[in-house]
């Protein structure tokens, strides 16, 4: 049984477990999906399989190539063209291009030419977040296949079995949005509690009414500029979980269960229309900022509109 270390990808397991017993491997694929997925790990597992080896970091037919500083290079493709000329020491010769959209113009230029007439026995991996930049004709000389989030079943197996207790391991699947690296990288993040605590203090704010304070909530997140659309998402879980409460749901369903004194309070503080009001106002504003839409009026908007809502 083929790929049997890579958790999910049901689909990209079975559609190239096919090519493999059918013996019609493609001399290029793109493996696209959000970062954290297992699409590295999945390009290492298909090359121990064509190259028939454990250890395939050691093997000279498998060359990685990562972007020099902030892109890949077009000297980084040429190189690869003078390398892939050089027969293999086995049947195949792999090529991993990480982050591939990092390519620029001429270095996707540069490599179109190797797509269009490659070697028989050169297989190139084209591992990319974001296939919407790279040109047209480079993908439509590569073989695409989609890797999808992790399910939250299939990522909270992955995390208790790492040794997370199952409560914790629930809110980290929740948060990391179907992507182990994330959900792991969450599990030692010590900026994650404090997070979650500014978090907590910017909802108390906004429900205790206390309008001076509101209106400093833009500056006080302004160091999650970056991370906003995230740190919205936690916010609309939070108040997910408040309805949640005012419905009676099993409290298994929660995904702060960990802080659910802190939502029980606050829960008491709003009716479920308004509850349902917030998330609303939440979700625009996401949209507004996803717009590229001013940061600091965006989530002053939001706040006072939230206030709004309930005083």
């Amino acid at each position: 049984m083929y790929f049997e270390n890579i958790i999910g990808q049901e689909f990209a397991k079975k559609y190239l477990t096919n090519s493999l017993r059918k013996n019609k491997v493609n001399h290029a694929y793109m493996f696209e999906g959000i970062d954290g997925i297992g699409k590295k790990k999945f390009a290492g597992e298909l090359a121990k399989i064509l190259l028939n080896t454990e250890n395939v970091d050691s093997s000279p037919d498998y060359i990685n190539i990562n972007a020099d500083g902030s892109s890949i290079k077009i000297a980084q493709i040429r190189k690869l063209q003078t390398d892939i000329i050089i027969k293999p020491h086995k049947e195949y010769k792999i090529y991993i291009i990480n982050e591939a959209e990092k390519m620029t113009v001429e270095a996707q230029n540069a490599l179109l030419k190797t797509l269009e007439e490659p070697p028989e026995y050169a297989i190139m991996i084209l591992i990319t977040s974001n296939k919407e930049r790279l040109l047209d004709t480079i993908k439509s000389r590569c073989e695409i296949i989609k890797f999808l989030p992790i399910s939250l079943l299939d990522l909270k197996k992955f995390l208790i079995d790492k040794g997370i207790e199952e409560q914790r391991a629930q809110l980290l699947s929740v948060f990391s949005r179907g992507s182990i690296e994330k959900a792991l990288e969450l599990s030692e993040s010590a900026d994650f509690a404090i997070m979650r605590d500014d978090i907590q203090s910017y909802i108390q704010t906004i429900l205790d009414k206390k309008i001076i304070d509101i209106l400093e909530i833009p500056a006080n997140m302004d160091k999650y500029k970056k991370e906003i659309v995230s740190i919205l998402d936690i916010f609309v879980n939070y108040f997910r979980d408040m309805m949640m409460l005012k419905e009676n749901i099993d409290k298994s369903m929660i995904i702060n269960a960990d802080k659910i004194v802190f939502i029980q309070n606050m829960s008491k503080k709003i009716t479920y229309s308004q509850v349902s009001k917030i998330i609303d106002i939440i979700e625009d504003t996401k949209t507004k900022i996803r717009s590229n839409c001013n940061f600091n009026i965006s989530i002053q908007v939001m706040a006072l509109n939230i206030y709004e809502v309930i005083k």
